[in-house]
């Protein structure tokens, strides 16, 4: 058999073998001259290709690394400033307050209904946002009522269109309420039915504008307790001891409050201090003083609210709100060590001492005359000068945070602010044995008190002095103790002996060392959010006092849920975190990642050089 070579060989004329020849011979001597300038140079093949390798992978090791330090800065700065923050965050995720889901209270309350409750909800069509969806979220949440009610509750949803339709909803008492919608590039006011009634057995209770669906669950769980609660509450509100002539007004508006959370359950009544030294309805223009028929006479309270007071408590003003006491009202006290008002900071703020420890004397409570300050958490403002408006720091209006949840006063309450408030000094030496005593909030350990009254500057009380007292402070209380009358034996003129109460075991008491917390919004024009918050809690310890508390945990979970600022402490320790941890680790992870990088260009060295061998 032939050789293809050879016959190659064979096939190829003198000539073209020669210029083959020739052409090997350049070849070879090209290959031999670049052999020597590598070698002048001392370059090497393997090396090239070993620097080749370690550039790719030091790009590619570069670019990981970055992507590697990036996600993990990013990570570390998001999970460490939350963890470590102390930052209140309900709305992570839009579901996470179980809007969609009953909760158990409304639950048990479905549950315990002993006849039909039918609810007629009446929506105009077409509303505009942000009322676009209240349609949907009716629905929904009525059938989740209806069938967590086993039958005992229907609804209907009313799209009023005509005029029947109309004089329907106005027949429950509503009545159509403005909106604003655009129109095109204008925009222009509609009015509409966006309301509901609730009804049960022969009575009603009708909620004439549904404002927002994030508390559309306990709107209805409030109509229904209202309508079943087996009897009807009083709350007396005493703004001094002589009646109502300082501010009728403040009464109406509590009034107006309590009217919107309880409805028919709990009434409001401004009271006095009588004659008999008896708690009793204002005076008429029709009472005869003389007679002893000043007023409506005498009346029974679940609850008697001081608030404020600004005339020091006579020895019968003492005398009657012990014995309301003793025979079973329970007692809010929101007093403020002093009264001015917070436009006019060049006017100084009043003390005013009105006896309250006289009538605590037998509790182990005091409220001390202090002015409060925290100068690291509280509201700013705006103070204007001739050129400028700048931000300032306010420390008289307090933000207190720390709240005690497990109670139902205090449990889902985020935050409060106390303007020019003072503090309440305990004795635990003078508190009963089988009293129960709960601290509901106190300020922050940065806080300091000072002496009531005086200067209510922002810039004088931003300067520290040498008579103030470091916290924390307690600001708020709630007291069930067994309480024994002063009045044994030296009852003060006007009293009626046969009505005389000795001694109670369970004496109930809500303190709060502020009395203008209520109010601090339409005061001052400050956040209508923590104004919001103030109000609730009064109205969390109005059922704790008159022990009502069926609509408690559901209206709680409807509360402004407040961002609060990181105390000092806390502060300081992000501050370590941010500026010395967090660059340490991400060093740690630049070295290792240089480590790696080294090794993998090494093992490609050397794999490339056993290649290289094996060839």
């Amino acid at each position: 058999m032939t050789d293809s070579n050879t016959i190659e060989h064979e096939n190829e004329t003198p000539k073209e073998a020669s210029a083959d020849r020739a052409g090997d011979l350049q070849n070879e001597e090209a290959a031999q001259n670049a052999a020597e300038e590598r070698a002048q140079v001392g370059e090497n093949p393997r090396d090239k290709a070993g620097s080749h390798a370690e550039k790719i992978v030091t790009k590619s090791a570069f670019l990981q690394m970055g992507f590697v330090v990036l996600g993990l800065l990013c990570a570390m700065l998001v999970v460490l400033n939350l963890v470590f923050s102390n930052v209140t965050t309900a709305r992570w995720d839009l579901t996470t307050d179980k809007q969609f889901t009953l909760s158990p209270a409304t639950v048990e309350l479905l549950s315990s209904l002993d006849a039909k409750i039918a609810v007629k909800f009446f929506l105009s069509p077409n509303l505009p946002a942000p009322d676009n969806g209240l349609h949907q979220r009716a629905k929904d949440l009525l059938s989740e009522f209806e069938a967590a009610s086993h039958g005992k509750f229907s609804f209907e949803i009313v799209e009023p269109q005509s005029a029947t339709d109309e004089e329907v909803a106005k027949g429950f008492g509503l009545r159509k309420v403005a909106v604003s919608q655009r129109d095109e590039s204008q925009r222009s006011l509609r009015l509409v039915f966006k309301g509901m009634t609730v009804i049960y057995r022969d009575r009603a209770e009708t909620t004439p504008e549904i404002r927002a669906t994030d508390n559309l669950e306990y709107l209805l769980a409030k109509s229904i307790v209202n309508l079943t609660a087996p009897e009807k509450k009083t709350v007396g509100i005493l703004t001094d001891f002589g009646g109502l002539a300082q501010s009728p007004i403040l009464v109406d508006s509590m009034r107006d409050v309590f009217s919107e959370v309880f409805g028919q359950r709990v009434a409001v009544a401004g009271v006095r201090v009588d004659e008999t030294c008896s708690i009793a309805l204002p005076a008429t223009k029709q009472g005869d003083s003389a007679s002893g028929n000043a007023g409506g006479g005498p009346i029974e309270l679940d609850a008697l609210v001081l608030l404020n007071l600004d005339k020091t408590l006579t020895p019968c003003a003492q005398y009657a709100i012990e014995q309301a006491s003793l025979g079973g009202t329970s007692i809010a006290i929101l007093q403020s060590p002093s009264h001015g008002d917070y436009r006019q900071p060049d006017q100084p703020r009043i003390n005013v001492d009105v006896g309250m420890n006289e009538l605590l004397k037998n509790t182990g409570l005091s409220l001390a005359q202090t002015l409060l300050l925290d100068r690291a958490h509280n509201l700013t403002g705006t103070q204007f000068t001739e050129d400028d408006a700048v931000d300032v720091s306010l420390p008289a209006l307090p933000i207190i945070t720390t709240l005690d949840k497990s109670h139902p006063i205090t449990q889902n309450l985020t935050a409060l602010v106390l303007p020019f408030s003072g503090t309440i000094d305990v004795d635990k030496s003078k508190i009963a044995p089988s009293a129960k005593l709960d601290i509901l909030a106190q300020s922050d350990g940065d806080a300091v008190t000072r002496p009531s009254g005086g200067d209510i500057d922002v810039t004088a009380l931003g300067r520290p002095r040498n008579d103030e007292v470091e916290g924390p402070h307690v600001v708020a209380v709630a007291l069930q103790t067994p309480l024994a009358s002063q009045f044994k034996g030296k009852l003060p003129n006007g009293a009626i002996e046969s009505a005389f109460i000795e001694k109670t075991d369970n004496a109930r008491f809500f303190i709060v060392s502020n009395g203008e917390f209520l109010f601090m919004n339409k005061i001052t024009g400050y956040s209508d959010a923590y104004a919001k918050l103030g109000i609730h809690l009064f109205v969390n310890a109005t059922e704790w006092l008159i022990q009502d508390d069926a609509l408690m945990k559901i209206r709680n979970r409807s509360l402004p849920q407040m961002i609060q600022k990181p105390d000092t402490a806390t502060q300081n320790r992000l501050i370590r975190i941010n500026v010395i941890g967090v660059p340490a680790i991400v060093l740690f992870l630049m070295v290792l990642l240089r480590i790696a990088r080294v090794r993998h260009v090494r093992g490609l060295k050397k794999r490339y050089a056993e290649s290289e061998k094996k060839v």
